[in-house]
């Protein structure tokens, strides 16, 4: 029996993430900070990660065979610079070694685009050196040596979207304000993205912990896209392109980096053949689940 245990279940990726492990065959066990169901046939554990006593607990409560650790802050317009950033490391290189100890053969930390810092074009795995610009890029990179360092595999993920993703994102945030019929202000828009359909994510995630794969490898889509051009899609499908007002808001720090792309050689060992959503039609997916949300606050 593959049993494997998901850290920061009930987020955005989480969610989307423990319905393509179920689909592999996975016993799957969640954790949440309070055990809640978000998704039939799944083992939900109540944990604290950030405590040695949380973590030992839904260790010895799951015994997984694999793990993926999704769970660290991530809230818009906090999760960069927050000082629980060295926290959520130290937690997750503890969460590494224990699992170890109690038997796991497989895992997987989940990390992000933003360990690479400044690249000139797209990010490749063995990039060096990796620069990252933020305290949580920083955080992320630390911890992610260690699991490289024991053996693991660790995914760096770009620019994910799609239901359930927090509401002061780009895309959500430009959802509610047209649908409202109200301005979109945002920057010049020329910066490129990796933007991956956050199912589409899941399927890649599931695929590399179903897989030999160790080391580093980008979770991303593999195509590049301005944010005007993402921008300009989501409205035009609003038909408001009118009320976006591209320039109105300054670019800084890691917004204004020009390109943070992805290299997916390593992803695609793995996940050839693999169907996916696309940006298309996910824009269309994720813009529907928002409005049947939006629609039900009214």
């Amino acid at each position: 029996m593959k049993r494997v245990l998901v850290t920061g279940a009930s987020g955005f990726l989480g969610r989307a993430l423990l319905p393509a492990l179920i689909a592999r065959g996975f016993e799957v066990h969640g954790i949440a900070r309070s055990a809640r169901s978000v998704t039939s046939g799944v083992t939900w554990h109540a944990a604290d990660l950030l405590t040695e006593a949380g973590r030992r607990h839904v260790l010895s409560a799951a015994r997984p065979t694999h793990l993926v650790h999704l769970a660290w802050e991530a809230r818009p317009g906090r999760y960069r610079e927050d000082p629980v950033n060295r926290l959520w490391a130290e937690a997750s290189i503890d969460l590494l070694a224990r699992a170890r100890a109690g038997g796991a053969c497989r895992i997987l930390g989940i990390g992000s685009c933003l360990e690479y810092g400044p690249q000139s074009g797209p990010c490749e795995e063995g990039a060096r050196p990796c620069r990252p610009t933020t305290l949580y890029g920083q955080a992320k990179l630390a911890t992610a040596e260690a699991y490289v360092a024991a053996g693991a595999a660790w995914g760096r993920v770009f620019v994910p979207f799609g239901p359930h993703e927090p509401e002061a994102r780009l895309i959500p945030s430009l959802i509610h304000s047209l649908r409202a019929g109200q301005n979109f202000g945002c920057s010049h828009g020329g910066q490129l993205r990796d933007f991956v359909y956050v199912d589409d994510l899941a399927q890649m995630i599931a695929a590399v912990l179903d897989s030999d794969l160790t080391g580093f490898v980008n979770l991303a889509s593999g195509e590049a896209r301005s944010l005007r051009s993402v921008i300009e899609h989501v409205a035009a499908l609003l038909k408001a392109r009118h009320l976006v007002r591209f320039g109105a808001v300054a670019a800084t720090g890691v917004d204004a980096e020009p390109i943070l792309a992805a290299d997916v050689r390593r992803l695609r060992e793995v996940t050839a053949g693999l169907p996916l959503v696309g940006f298309e039609e996910g824009a269309a997916r994720g813009l529907a689940w928002w409005m049947d949300r939006l629609s039900g606050r009214e």
